[in-house]
């Protein structure tokens, strides 16, 4: 398997495309997903660009978390290392939910060393994400009459929680089949099925799914993850998109306004009959409107 080593850690990565293509590099969600799920839609993306996809450090096939503290501007700073150990002088990174957040950062500490950059379904605020996902359920719970998530819902909304607080309750909302039809969140047998598709040899061993655990500890645990990301947009100077799925619940309309109102060079696309994984339920529009910011830009 591809390794880097960076500060003495083992990072995962995958590589596609020619160099002399523009670079897009893949952050993923979760946090403690993987880029194993982006692997098919980065060999898409290979076709036109050098892409650079990676398992974030204490994530799946990297080296799993010490003792150490780990949050935000680690992973960001872990991601500038890679660039020069690949010996890349400007890429895009392109951020999914969680990733999105590592996006935004990494644009605002290292404005020298992106030519744009793209930001999926994004997740700038804790305590922003997690009123959208409150406003986006309150309205089952409230039909259904479950009178107990429809209060929970409403104090996320009210304003007097900490982000930290708003985003622990968030994480409690009873997200059940109903609440997931209303929402229109994929089916796992769905997305399961695409995984079994489109990815033949993931190269897991039993060991890598156990990682997810102490990694989200970490950052959850971290105090810049509750930080609000959201004034660095009108920071960045590069190009910026914005692509979120019509019925995402990650980045709500608040942080949509926010960045059509001050982000510079900024351009939204809402992909339309879809929620969080766009590039999963939209992949044609997905990868188009990619590519042809990519060549606008």
């Amino acid at each position: 398997m591809p390794y880097l080593i960076l500060s003495g850690k083992k990072i995962y990565y995958e590589e596609y495309g020619v160099d002399n293509a523009p670079t897009l590099v893949y952050l993923h969600g979760g946090p403690g997903e993987s880029c194993l799920t982006y692997s098919y839609q980065a060999k898409k993306f290979g076709e036109t660009f050098h892409v650079i996809s990676f398992d974030q450090y204490g994530v799946f096939r990297s080296d799993a978390v010490g003792d150490e503290p780990l949050g935000v501007n680690d992973l960001v700073h872990m991601t500038e290392q890679m660039r020069k150990a690949l010996g890349i002088d400007r890429w895009i990174p392109l951020g999914h939910s969680f990733g999105g957040m590592l996006a935004l950062v990494y644009a605002h500490a290292y404005p020298d060393s992106i030519d744009a950059v793209i930001y999926d379904c994004p997740m700038w605020s804790a305590l922003h994400t997690a009123r959208a996902m409150a406003e986006a359920t309150l309205p089952c719970f409230e039909r259904d009459g479950i009178s107990d998530q429809a209060a929970l819902c409403k104090e996320i909304l009210d304003g007097a929680l900490s982000s930290r607080e708003a985003f622990e309750k968030a994480m409690s909302i009873d997200m059940n089949e109903a609440v997931q039809r209303y929402c229109h969140v994929i089916e796992n047998s769905r997305y399961n099925d695409y995984i079994n598709a489109h990815i033949s040899d993931p190269m897991v061993t039993e060991d890598c799914w156990g990682k997810f655990v102490g990694f989200r500890k970490k950052i959850f645990d971290s105090e810049d993850f509750y930080a609000d990301y959201l004034p660095y947009l009108k920071d960045i100077s590069k190009p910026q998109l914005l692509i979120v799925g019509e019925y995402d619940m990650t980045c709500g309309k608040f942080e949509q306004d926010r960045f059509a109102n001050s982000a510079p060079n900024g351009r939204t696309v809402i992909l339309p009959d879809c929620a969080h994984l766009t590039w999963f339920e939209q992949p044609e529009k997905y990868t188009d409107t990619i590519k042809m910011f990519a060549a606008d830009k």
